[in-house]
């Protein structure tokens, strides 16, 4: 079965132009010259972009607990998200799953694995968009290595993140930082905060060398987090670290970008015009061209809401914002078969209605419609 869709306004290489898209099966078959088709859905000035490539979210966290102590079975949980993704815009989503113990968080090593078999086996089901696994390793989390070892065997990861939230360091650049968040957050008595310090520095450095070969050896995309001076960025380049998600300073930004490392940063930071806790406004590092790509870090509706706010507050091109989450992202997955609209390339698109506020008013993943509210069309 063969689709055409019309408008004045389809993303090619990063430039908006007229032309027909001819859709054949889950993959687009040509682009062709604007109206050059007798039939076809006419989409007039609406925007045509690729569908959102997400590589860091931890949506699921909310849509399983969306009030503390009310949960929902995860099945579900994973089902309903989905529609809203389908809904945001977003057709590959990588779900940023933590393997730590954190109570607080609703985090456990347990909890983890059972996350990431019940999204593996319905995305392979029922789920409207591509739900994958980016996991999140806690270097101090020494039980997390193994289990993490067997989903990464089981072929159901397909990014890994190294995480260190040790004191001294990255988030916490001193003992007194880490202790007076820890305290007040986790409500933790003295001897219970020493023994979660003890923990922290405490790494087993032949295990996690373990971890990264094991995600090697499955040529898995290998993610630093919370990159904070140049000598860190030194050593993960050693290791193969390829990408650095949210660097904390504009300076190990750039110099990630000079020494090849790519750098994402989150979404909701670009919509609310800064970090919620209190780092580098992303919109700095955008404007220095040093942020390759954005993820939704915990809200997926802010990925195409930032694309038109790098445009009022950075002055970029909706075309050249809307490459840092579909094109670029998809990259750096290794998924060369999506992200842009393109002879040969996933029937994964998105059509936007931004006369107002931007709103997706369909979503296409693979040739189906998953989404669909535009008034007055009927497909």
């Amino acid at each position: 079965m063969q689709t055409i869709l019309r408008s004045k306004n389809v993303l090619i290489n990063e430039e908006f132009i007229p032309a027909d898209i001819v859709i054949k099966g889950e993959f687009i078959e040509s682009i062709d010259t604007y109206n050059s088709h007798d039939i076809a859905i006419d989409l007039e000035n609406r925007k045509i972009a690729p569908g959102i490539v997400d590589l860091h979210s931890d949506a699921i966290e909310k849509e399983i607990e969306p009030r503390l102590g009310a949960t929902f079975p995860i099945e579900l949980a994973v089902a309903e998200l989905d529609k809203k993704l389908s809904m945001a815009g977003v057709t590959t989503m990588f779900h940023a799953i933590g393997f730590e113990e954190n109570p607080k968080k609703k985090r456990s090593i347990e909890l983890a694995k059972e996350q990431i078999e019940e999204i593996y086996k319905a995305n392979k089901k029922h789920l409207g968009v591509d739900n994958l696994i980016h996991a999140r390793f806690e270097l101090s989390s020494t039980e997390a290595i193994e289990p993490i070892k067997e989903v990464i065997e089981n072929g159901m990861v397909k990014l890994v993140s190294l995480m260190d939230h040790s004191p001294g360091q990255g988030q916490f650049k001193s003992l007194e930082s880490f202790q007076t968040y820890y305290s007040s957050y986790y409500g933790l008595d003295e001897n219970e905060l020493q023994k979660v310090v003890d923990k922290k520095l405490n790494k087993d450095e032949d295990k996690i060398n373990d971890l990264i070969a094991c995600a090697k050896k499955h040529n898995l995309t290998l993610l630093s987090h919370d990159d904070d001076c140049i000598e860190k960025l030194d050593g993960l380049l050693d290791i193969g670290v390829q990408i650095s998600e949210f660097p904390l300073d504009l300076d190990v930004a750039k110099y990630a970008v000079s020494k090849g490392i790519a750098t994402g940063m989150g979404a909701p930071n670009i919509v609310r015009g800064g970090s919620q806790s209190g780092n580098i406004s992303a919109i700095e590092l955008v404007k220095e061209g040093v942020c390759k790509y954005l993820c939704s870090d915990y809200h997926p509706t802010s990925m195409l809401q930032s694309v038109y706010r790098m445009k009022k507050d950075a002055n970029l091109e909706i075309a050249k914002g809307f490459s840092m989450i579909t094109s670029t992202p998809a990259s750096y997955a290794n998924l060369e078969d999506r992200g842009e609209l393109k002879a040969g390339k996933r029937a994964d698109i998105i059509v936007i209605e931004d006369d107002n506020i931007p709103k997706v008013v369909w979503t296409i993943k693979d040739g189906e419609s998953i989404y669909n509210a535009i008034k007055g069309f009927r497909f």
